[in-house]
């Protein structure tokens, strides 16, 4: 999309004009509305001469974030922000003095043919980090409520990872102004088809700025080691058990095979030789899909014991009094955010009818798998526990007297600012 552009530079016009040749490629027996070049430029200019990329971005009107869709296009000369969404959200616009003629690629006029209207200076987000202000243009674009044109590439010049079709890297001059983060990092930008699932569709607009939490794809990562990994330290004198093949009916079978496909993907367990081999078997959950468990029992006699304590809930209750207003977060996969110790893998082994797997990060059913997990969540939130965060291992619950923007991972478990709970 170009603005009060044409093919030919001003003063080349006057001499073709006199000459009778055609103002798109100067050549002599046609005019340019029936030039044969102009066709062929049409079909291939969006693809061959520009490239565009579509990625989600954020804009703040009335102290609200709006989460929408944005068209990065090297051909577009301007900002550009659809009419339709200016009108839904009430964002002030004022005249274009001079109004801007807009032409196509192939130089023909495109709606009305003029732009009008502009919007005032709007704080714009593209990422989690990337800040600025932006004026758009206002036009009609439905399929894409904001295009961002040559103007913000050039002043951003960003990384674009064609492969993988998002944003890459920032330019290190955005790394001194743009980004609100202090440490250089990739943008973090989502493929719109990540953006869009089914969470993330239904999330209030007050969360938007933690969607990343809510993605499945981040939460099959095997984590790295880190201070708080799970130990197995045994007993003096003493050896592991082997435990007996649990059988599995028809569903569990299938979601057996199910689950050991996924989790060899993610890397959270691995084929092992470990002498050591605990049951394999399933229990039901509360939404009715099926837990997988492993037979610890022999294992953890032997086991010492981390005597870390789990919170009481009668304490906990009390600090429940006079809160109005709470948020519940269920982490997912919440004890698969833990790393075995490196070296322990081995006294993890469980054994299945397909097969005989070791576990990288902590599964249920580990003895000391509550109180590694209260000490790690007890970590991340030791300034808020007690005042505004209630914690009991992966139930999270927030509470306050006013409105607190918070963040969850399990969208379809969790209470959002609600006015009553359930706790435990």
């Amino acid at each position: 999309m170009q603005l009060g552009r044409s093919r030919l530079a001003a003063q080349g016009h006057r001499p073709r004009g006199q000459m009778r040749l055609c103002y798109n490629c100067g050549a002599s027996g046609h005019l340019s509305p029936r030039c044969p070049e102009r066709s062929s430029l049409a079909q291939v200019g969006g693809s061959s001469l520009f490239f565009s990329l579509t990625v989600p971005v954020s804009l703040r009107f009335s102290d609200r974030w709006f989460s929408v869709t944005a068209l990065i296009d090297s051909g577009a000369a301007v900002n550009f922000i659809d009419g339709a969404l200016v009108e839904e959200l009430g964002i002030p616009t004022f005249p274009c003095v001079p109004s801007l003629r807009i032409t196509a690629i192939d130089s023909q006029p495109i709606e009305e043919g003029y732009l009008t209207r502009q919007t005032e200076l709007l704080d714009f987000r593209v990422g989690f980090f990337h800040h600025e202000q932006l004026a758009f243009y206002v036009t009609t674009s439905p399929a894409n409520p904001v295009i961002l044109g040559s103007p913000w590439l050039r002043r951003h010049d960003p990384q674009i990872s064609w492969r993988s079709g998002e944003l890459a890297r920032w330019s290190p001059t955005c790394l001194k102004g743009c980004l609100r983060d202090p440490v250089p990092r990739p943008c973090g930008t989502f493929r719109v088809d990540e953006m869009t699932s089914a969470a993330q569709r239904h999330l209030p607009h007050q969360y938007i700025d933690f969607r990343e939490v809510f993605s499945e794809e981040r939460a099959a990562h095997l984590p790295s080691h880190q201070v708080w990994d799970c130990a197995i330290d045994l007993l003096p004198n003493t050896s592991l058990p082997k435990g007996r093949v649990y059988p599995l009916s028809l569903p569990e079978s299938k979601a057996m095979e199910e689950y050991i496909e996924t989790a060899l993907a993610a890397g959270h367990i691995r084929p092992s030789t470990s002498p050591a081999a605990a049951g394999f078997f399933f229990i039901g959950k509360r939404d009715g899909g099926l837990r997988p468990c492993i037979d610890y029992r022999g294992l953890n006699t032997i086991t010492v014991c981390y005597p870390y304590p789990l919170p009481l809930v009668p304490a906990a209750l009390e600090q429940l009094r006079g809160a109005r207003v709470f948020t519940t977060l269920d982490l997912r996969s919440a004890y698969n955010l833990v790393r075995i110790r490196e070296g322990d893998e081995w006294k993890t082994a469980f054994h299945t009818t397909s097969g005989h797997y070791e576990y990288c990060v902590m599964p249920f059913g580990l003895t000391n798998a509550p109180a590694v997990f209260q000490a790690l969540i007890n970590g991340v939130f030791q300034d808020l526990l007690g005042k505004e965060v209630i914690a009991y291992i992966d139930d999270i619950y927030w509470c306050t007297l006013l409105l607190w923007k918070s963040m969850c991972v399990w969208f379809g478990r969790c209470l959002v600012d609600c006015s009553s709970t359930t706790y435990m």
